[in-house]
């Protein structure tokens, strides 16, 4: 079993796709991963595909990292590059329930851990971030809870940061969270 600088156990998974919430997609090579242990943690990197003209995301790469900190805790983050987008400009990211699909919707609404208490934020995982003037954002988010990944999950990318009722407007890109434990 690998392990990082930390000693959490690791394993880094490839997505299957980086997935824009648009009718036409192109081909976009994607970032291999490679399966390294069971538990503990999971990467997903992408794009395989990216779709919809116009959209900040069509030439954007992702990563999406989980850590299971052994303690019952979970630490997401997300690292985006290549956005098309102003500097300073602020998307909304979450966990969502269900995989990427065909369309933005098919993931669901956001992942809410059972049992989780506090504000919607501290119930969800959400990973807003400003595009800086490289054209890429990073966010992270430490839960007091572990990940329920007894099915597969996504994080979604908005158009908007997310507000207190947990909307962040117009589903822009998808990144799978597949091959969990």
């Amino acid at each position: 079993m690998a392990s990082n600088e930390k000693g959490f156990a690791m394993k880094h998974l490839t997505t299957r796709r980086l997935a824009v919430a648009a009718a036409a997609t192109v081909a976009l090579s994607g970032a291999a991963g490679v399966a390294l242990a069971a538990g503990g943690s999971a990467r997903s990197s992408g794009p395989e595909y990216a779709s919809g003209v116009g959209n900040p995301f069509a030439d954007a790469s992702a990563v999406v990292h989980v850590v299971h900190t052994g303690n019952g805790r979970t630490h997401v983050t997300l690292h985006v590059s290549g956005v098309a987008a102003e500097p300073g400009r602020i998307f909304g990211a979450h966990v969502h329930q269900f995989p990427c699909g065909t369309s933005g919707a098919e993931a669901g609404p956001h992942y809410g851990h059972e049992g989780a208490t506090g504000s919607l934020e501290q119930r969800e995982v959400w990973l807003d971030f400003a595009i800086n003037a490289a054209g890429a954002g990073h966010a992270e988010a430490k839960r007091p809870w572990s990940l329920d990944e007894s099915s597969p999950r996504s994080v979604i990318i908005h158009a908007d940061p997310t507000n207190e009722a947990g909307g962040a407007g117009t589903r822009l890109a998808c990144i799978d969270l597949d091959g969990q434990s």
